[in-house]
Parts: C-alpha cells; structure tokens; sequence
C-alpha cells in the first residue's frame, strides 16, 4: 500500500492538501495523544488508523465506484461461502454470545469467519444493501442479486446483530427514497418521503419495550444504556482535548476505565462506549471530535451530490453505505477501528467517491470534495 502511495505522491499530496479538515482532524487527534501520553500500543494503532484512512483516499483516486462495487459483490460471495462450509466446523462449537440471546430466526448466533456477531452483521447488511442496489440498477445480474440478496440476508439474521438489522433497514428507506428522487420521479418520491415520515410517527407512538423486542433486544440495550448514561461524567472531565486515542480504555492500573469498571453493575469490564460519536469526542474532545462530525457531515454531502450527479449505474452506493455506516457508529465504536471497512467507507465518500485525480494536474471528477 506505502509503495503505491509512493508511486502516486503528488497526486495525494494534492488531495490531502485540499483536505483541510481532515489535516485538522488529524493534527488534534496527534496532540491530544501525545498530550495525554499515548502508549506504544495505541500510538500503533492510531497509525494503523491513519493508513486505514490513506487506503480510503487511494480508493477515491484510482476506483471507479463501480468497479468497486463488482469487487465487493464478488468478495461478499467468496466470503458467504466459506462462512457457510464453516458452519458444521464452528457453528455450535463457539458462544457468539454470552448472554445466550436467540436471534431473529430463533438460532443460536453464528458468525463464522468473523469471531463476532457485530463484525458479521455489519459484513452481511453491506453485503445485503449491495445486492439491492445492484438489483434496482443492472437488468442483466438481476437473478444473481436476487440471489445473493436472500443468502445475505439469512447470514445477516443467522448472525444475530440487532444493530445491523435495524442499520440496513434505515439505509435501504434511504436508499430507496433516493432512487426515486434522482430517477426524477419527484412526485412519487414527496409521496414516499411523507409515508415514512408517518411511518416513524406510528413508530414513536409504540412503547419503547415493544420496539426493541422485535429485534430481540431490552431497554437497557445490552449494557449500553448504563454506558451512556455516565459518558457525560468522564467527558466533562477533559472537554477540550479528550484522553487521547486508546488513552481513556488504556491497559495501565490508573487508567481512567478503571473508574468506570467500579462504576458498572457486576464491574463489568468495557473496551469502549459502544457508540462511534460518543468514542471520538472522549478521545479527541469537543476540538477534535467535533471536526470529525463535520467530516462526516462533508461526506454524507458529497455521497448524495454523486447519487444526482453521476453517470454511473451504481452511484446509489456511496449514500447507502454511508447511511448503514453512520446508523451502524450509534450502536457500536466501529468507526474508530483500524482496518475497519465502515472506517474506510466513510473517509472514501468524504474525498469524494471517483475522485480519480491524475498526475501533475490533479484533473478530477465534477463530483470529488473541493477544499473540505
């Protein structure tokens, strides 16, 4: 990956030259670490996070958003069967949950290849939402998509990841709705827009209990409601600048999760917040965390102009992707993961998908980010 950086230098310099937020993030997120002492350990992996993030910029320069799409279908089918041949091995002789919680299909949890439920459900409802939209926009690989759509789907189920299911059904709503709006069919699509406006009317109007039941889940949300609930605490702490990346869940004795295991029912043990937006404002501070909202704000921005702008039969992709992701970060720390594909996804839509600059002259697509 360095070598073909390498190869390319002043067409990324280029681009992270333009970037100004992300020079920023990355500025803040250096100098609240070393400001708080990172440890060797962290200090690792926050520059495993920064080549997470040069991998996501190499994608936006050199693949065209349907090219790959093609590579993630065709991965998602290898990797759908190997999850499956895997099963008589593996299926019932790993807990992929502790509590013992049923899934949808009314199954043990299984997720295979992966080692965890919430890394499986996140593979398969990307692999499910780019099934679907593979299947609205290419006629001749209907039947396949339809196809893999089902398989992933029942792997997604199998997989007993609550918070993907309910990801994928708020991107698909999304995704939907925009197909229709750049499809021109304004009409139909104001009709659609009012009737899940309404829908989520009668959906607030259900007691909470019953919502989270039909995803099998309780009010207290596996723990994350406790979690939640003192996250304020610690940040106010240090507000400005945060503790750091890894500084707050640092394997030292006096690390400031040691406070919070004593403060959790049975002193559990939390290796973060379970929730990406939470997670980044601990660790980099109201400075740093909140250029990173307004990344992601530049991201979201830039995956829709594409959905109206582009040519290309897969430019739905971008905004339904980024919507699982950024529904996905609510539930989970995912997008503060190295080599982490939600990680990558949402820093390949904020430069901008097809930003494909070439050379010297750095000529790029209508649709690539300006001076974000």
């Amino acid at each position: 990956m360095i070598f073909k950086v390498i190869s390319q230098a002043r067409t990324f310099v280029y681009l992270f030259r333009h970037s100004l937020l992300l020079l920023c993030f990355l500025f803040l997120a250096v100098a609240s670490s070393i400001y708080n002492g990172i440890q060797l350990e962290d200090a690792i992996k926050l520059a495993m996070y920064f080549l997470t993030i040069l991998f996501a910029s190499w994608l936006a320069i050199n693949l065209s958003v349907d090219d790959l799409v093609e590579a993630l279908y065709r991965i998602g089918a290898v990797v759908l069967v190997a999850h499956v041949l895997l099963f008589p091995l593996v299926g019932s002789a790993i807990d992929y949950d502790a509590l013992h919680r049923s899934t949808v299909l009314g199954t043990e949890p299984y997720a295979g290849v992966f080692g965890h439920k919430n890394i499986a459900g996140s593979f398969f409802a990307m692999m499910s939402l780019i099934s679907f939209i593979r299947l609205l926009s290419s006629k001749r690989s209907r039947p396949w998509s339809a196809l893999f759509l089902m398989l992933h789907l029942v792997a997604l189920a199998a997989a007993g990841a609550a918070g993907a299911i309910v990801g994928l059904a708020g991107a698909t709503v999304v995704t939907i709705g925009i197909y229709l709006a750049a499809a021109s069919n304004r009409q139909i699509a104001s009709v659609y827009w009012l009737a899940i406006a309404g829908l989520v009317l009668l959906m607030l109007s259900i007691p909470q209990e019953d919502m989270y039941e039909l995803v099998g889940r309780t009010a207290g949300l596996t723990g994350r409601s406790f979690l939640w609930s003192v996250w304020p605490y610690f940040f106010w702490q240090k507000p400005w600048l945060g503790y750091g990346f890894g500084g707050f869940f640092s394997s030292l004795s006096d690390a400031p999760v040691t406070e919070l295991t004593r403060m959790a029912p049975w002193n559990t043990v939390y290796a973060s917040f379970e929730n990406s937006y939470l997670d980044v404002l601990l660790q980099f501070g109201i400075l740093g965390g909140g250029v990173y909202i307004v990344m992601m704000l530049v991201a979201i921005a830039s995956a829709i102009r594409f959905a109206f702008g582009s040519a290309e039969g897969f430019r739905l992709v971008p905004i339904g992707l980024l919507t699982l992701t950024v529904i996905l970060g609510i539930n989970d720390s995912s997008l503060m993961l190295h080599n982490y594909i939600t990680c990558a996804i949402t820093f390949w839509c904020y430069f901008g998908p097809e930003a494909q600059l070439s050379g010297a002259e750095a000529r790029h697509a209508p649709l690539a980010v300006r001076g974000a």
